[in-house]
């Protein structure tokens, strides 16, 4: 092999290594864009044991007099165990248990609008069980999420009253069965450190994993 011929090929190696290296993702920015994998797929059969659930009948539209008011569906299946589909809100709660649900895509900022936001009423806190150091971090792709569903006013840490709770039980992606884990140390959490929402407050009830 003559030396000009390696050295013609040499700028082509070059090239292909430095496309190669800017292709692939940075590392600790893993969770900023998509999904986290978890242990594998949910278990064959589990997922038909939870009631479907769209976020989109919670409450009878349009709203009368008395303003909004749940469906009977919604009635119907509070305490009960259901699955939702959605999309997960981007926005660092100030509850390290909880992230919102909402029927498409959206982002909210606190600092900005405060609660003075387009989030709808419709909107599902769920509720993870707490895992120590962490909380939910923005996971682009659709979820199903599985847990029992609770109806009722509660004001939240951030001052938000919810009306739609979800006591999560399993997270997947919108396939139903590859697991996804939507928590990462907070520390990790670019959003939540510059927010200043670094301290594991939480209203949540459910034990540490």
């Amino acid at each position: 092999m003559s030396l000009k011929f390696i050295a013609g090929l040499l700028p082509l190696m070059l090239l292909s290594l430095s496309a190669w290296r800017f292709s692939q993702p940075v590392a600790g920015e893993a969770a900023a864009g998509a999904a986290v994998a978890g242990p594998g797929l949910l278990e064959a059969g589990v997922a038909e044991t939870y009631v479907p659930f769209d976020m989109e009948r919670t409450f009878v539209l349009p709203a009368g007099p008395k303003g909004l008011e749940y469906g009977e569906e919604a009635r119907r299946l509070a305490g009960c165990r259901v699955r939702i589909s959605g999309s997960m809100v981007r926005h660092p709660h100030e509850d390290a248990a909880i992230f919102l649900l909402t029927s498409r895509p959206m982002v909210l900022n606190m600092q900005e609008y405060g609660l003075a936001d387009d989030l709808p009423a419709n909107a599902v806190h769920v509720i993870l069980p707490v895992k120590p150091g962490m909380a939910p971090d923005w996971v682009r792709e659709p979820l199903v999420v599985y847990g029992r569903l609770e109806l009722g006013s509660r004001e939240e840490l951030d001052g938000r009253i919810s009306q739609v709770r979800l006591i999560a039980e399993h997270v997947t992606a919108a396939d139903g069965r590859t697991v996804i884990e939507p928590r990462r140390s907070v520390l990790r959490q670019a959003a939540r450190v510059k927010a200043g929402k670094v301290q594991l407050q939480t209203l949540s009830a459910l034990q540490p994993e």
